[in-house]
């Protein structure tokens, strides 16, 4: 992997290596300036040490313009390469104010050579030797032949100058200026490989943990690892949403302080950590924020290093609830399938019988037979088993739910027109409706679903059994998985439902109620299935229950 910022962090880098020249060249300018106050305090030499003076006032104008222009231009290398340029103009100076061949100060052609190798290029660093000798050479050349004036700083003696001496200073300085040149160059080119190397190591490093931990935390499953003292490392996203708790609150506690605490094989391995711990695989209730039992299936693994050492262990959990609801289905799905296949045969074997005693009874009364009132009861009769046993059929048989248009506000109201007619008079219920909209359009079947609400309706009521209210509240669900969802909530003022017949109540033959069939709520669970939606119930005990209808969003036209 490479990082698309290159260019501009090498940008920023050389800033930062510019400032530390700058920085330096007024260091050597304050000590030079230091060294020459003492110089004229302490020892009152006999020649004037002005032009130092001025050397050093130009290093330290010159630096407060570098520093400037560093604000103000992105051209890096050129006003890096400006600064060594004048910075050997400024050593030729020194070297000749303070002695010219026999100045001590020579070495000073080495810095900007020496920067202009790490700062640069090794061409660059080149150049600048190359210019330091042509410079230094001339000097030498000016101050033999008597072109300028001779400046005496700390030596005495003759101004005179042997030719060979000053060949072999030439020489020696000369050397020395491009031995450095090219060792500082080769040094340094080696340092940025490295560095190259090391920053594209890095960044390579933190795009792999990053994608590392951006898997870790857009899993849907929960992610828990663990050090060998029991201790929460990492807790990601998908286990704080499963869980219900902040990693914040979780992390660095003890696995015992958590809702892991109530698996036995975390305290065998805790008790002796070792690599030869083989896992487990658990399921588990743990409590969620509403204090509901979640059910979760965990797997734990040992977490080793990349050389094989045990560093503790890691967890893979996930929520189950919508398994168990899976599961539930299909078992109930089973049974009803079941029933169908003794409903249907039921129904044929009954109905058939029904209609030869119906012919009977009808050519007796026909005949003129006595107390023909008794007659009639049986035939009253037989037509309501007849009836029952048409209703059972339809219910076992598989229906298709047409897919139409349906206004749940208009059907919610007819549906609550219909159960006031159906209240006790002693035992009023009132009804209310809050709605979203005028229209809350659902895609189904208007008399399958007309039923449905008949029989919740008529289950909440029969549920207060001294009055109460039942409340319709029609609004939208928002978008999941790619379906916009609205939705039917009917909550009551009953005595709400026990959490042991919570699960079976959409059984079939299931009835806490004398007289029911026990077919309701199944019947209406059949009927949401086959318009593609789903049926929700939140009760508590003593507290009434709320059933949730969920269905697709009809299409616009």
């Amino acid at each position: 992997m490479t990082d698309t910022n290159e260019p501009a962090s090498e940008d920023v880098a050389l800033g930062r290596q510019i400032k530390w020249l700058i920085g330096l060249r007024l260091l050597v300018a304050f000590l030079f300036l230091g060294s020459a106050g003492i110089l004229a305090i302490r020892e009152h030499p006999p020649f004037t040490l002005t032009p130092l003076f001025v050397l050093i006032a130009c290093a330290c104008l010159l630096t407060v313009l570098y520093s400037i222009l560093l604000n103000r231009t992105m051209r890096l290398r050129q006003l890096c390469s400006l600064q060594l340029w004048i910075d050997a103009v400024l050593a030729t100076a020194l070297v000749h104010y303070t002695g010219g061949i026999k100045s001590v100060f020579a070495f000073v052609y080495i810095f900007p050579v020496l920067a202009a190798s790490v700062l640069l290029s090794r061409r660059s660093s080149l150049l600048l030797a190359s210019a330091g000798t042509i410079l230094y050479g001339a000097l030498i050349n000016i101050q033999i032949y008597g072109l300028t004036e001779e400046t005496p700083f700390l030596f005495t003696g003759s101004t005179t100058h042997d030719p060979a001496y000053a060949l072999l200073q030439f020489s020696v300085n000369s050397a020395t200026f491009f031995l450095v040149a090219l060792l500082g160059s080769q040094l340094a080119e080696r340092l940025k490989e490295t560095g190259r190397e090391l920053e594209a190591q890095r960044i390579d490093l933190r795009n792999l943990r990053t994608l590392h931990e951006d898997i870790v935390e857009n899993i849907p499953s929960g992610v828990i690892t663990l050090d060998l003292t029991g201790k929460i490392v990492s807790f990601n996203r998908g286990a704080q949403k499963i869980i219900g708790i902040a990693v914040e609150q979780i992390r660095d506690k003890n696995w015992r302080e958590t809702p892991f605490g109530a698996i036995k094989e975390l305290e065998v391995f805790f008790s002796t950590p070792t690599s030869a711990f083989a896992g487990c695989s658990q399921e588990l209730p743990i409590r969620g924020l509403d204090g509901h039992p979640i059910p979760v299936g965990i797997n734990l693994t040992p977490l080793k290093s990349s050389e094989g050492r045990l560093i503790g262990l890691v967890g893979i959990f996930q929520d189950l609830t919508e398994r168990r609801k899976t599961e539930a289905r299909l078992r109930q799905a089973d049974r009803l399938a079941t029933a169908g296949q003794l409903a249907a045969g039921l129904a044929h074997e009954v109905r058939n019988p029904l209609a030869a005693i119906s012919g009977c009874i009808e050519l007796i009364k026909e005949a003129g037979t006595a107390r023909p009132q008794l007659l009639d009861i049986v035939l009253r009769e037989a037509e309501r088993l007849k009836l029952v046993t048409g209703q059972f059929l339809d219910f076992a048989k598989p229906t298709l739910a047409s897919q139409k248009q349906c206004n749940l506000v208009a059907l919610v109201a007819e549906a609550v027109s219909l159960l006031e007619k159906s209240c006790d008079s002693a035992h009023p219920v009132t009804f209310s409706i809050q709605r979203e909209a005028e229209e809350v359009m659902a895609a189904g079947d208007p008399d399958q679903l007309k039923q449905a609400l008949w029989n919740l309706g008529l289950n909440a009521i029969q549920a207060m059994q001294m009055g109460g209210r039942l409340s319709f509240v029609i609004r939208r669900h928002g978008s999941e998985n790619g379906d916009n969802w609205v939705g039917i909530e009917l909550t009551d003022t009953g005595q709400g439902i026990p959490p042991e017949e919570v699960e079976r109540i959409f059984d079939p033959f299931y009835t806490t109620k004398p007289g029911g069939t026990g077919l309701g709520l199944t019947i209406t669970q059949k009927i949401i299935d086959n318009l593609g939606g789903r049926i929700e119930v939140i009760s508590r005990e003593g507290g009434g229950s709320t059933f949730r209808v969920l269905l697709k969003q009809a299409p616009d036209e």
